[in-house]
């Protein structure tokens, strides 16, 4: 997300299985955690086992790596799911050029950021056959639609929502993991930066990113984005 001459955000990949499985993970930083929606409809976000073989020390070993497991909502549309959104505040973007390898970074889709009051979103459907979306009243467009079996297909489309209550949102999440990591005894450098998961009002779920500073002010088939 934003321009390639410009602060962006890390670098984001989605991809499908060959069982139909839709998985969401950052590219570039924040690798430990990914998103699996699987086919069976049981969906979840989690530490990965490559993470945990690596760092036992990140749960107890009575605790499940997954955060949080959830069934497929129901439709919201006619053969529409919305199944998990990644959003992006113009706000919080961070990575310099210089931070982007040109190489991890082939292939990436850049995507306009938002404007001020608004955020940019990419969200996840999971639809029936491949209508066609957009958003009701925002600029938006498909960046993908992966096809995940039984007539199904995993669809990305970019768009604009205004940007009500997420702020309010990171500062308290931020406020927060620095808390946290101050009673861990971990000092999070000035340039650090937070990966926040939520839900909105209508039960999906989402991750953003933010700025660690803001503590410090309030206390198959794939495609990749950035």
């Amino acid at each position: 997300m934003g321009p390639p001459d410009d602060l962006t955000s890390n670098a984001w990949k989605v991809w499908t299985g060959k069982a139909g499985d839709v998985y969401i993970v950052c590219r570039d930083n924040f690798k430990e955690v990914k998103v699996s929606l699987h086919a069976s409809g049981h969906w979840r976000i989690g530490f990965t086992t490559e993470t945990l073989n690596k760092n036992e020390q990140l749960i107890s070993a009575e605790q499940n790596r997954a955060w949080e497991v959830w069934d497929e909502p129901p439709a919201s549309l006619p053969g529409v799911v919305v199944a998990f959104k990644l959003l992006f505040p113009t706000s919080e973007l961070a990575v310099r050029p210089e931070q982007r390898p040109p190489k991890q970074w082939q292939r990436v889709i850049h995507i306009e950021s938002a404007p001020p009051g608004k955020v940019t979103v990419i969200t996840l459907f999971v639809t029936e056959g491949a209508p066609t979306l957009k958003h009701e009243s925002e600029p938006s467009f498909c960046l993908a639609s992966l096809p995940i079996g039984s007539g199904r297909q995993a669809q990305l489309v970019a768009h604009t929502d205004p940007s009500n209550g997420l702020d309010e949102f990171i500062e308290k999440g931020v406020s927060e993991a620095r808390t946290r990591a101050e009673v861990a005894g971990v000092q999070v450098p000035h340039e650090g930066y937070f990966y926040l998961y939520g839900h909105q009002d209508d039960g999906c779920r989402f991750i953003v990113g933010a700025r660690a500073s803001r503590g410090r002010r309030c206390h198959g088939n794939g495609v990749q984005l950035g």
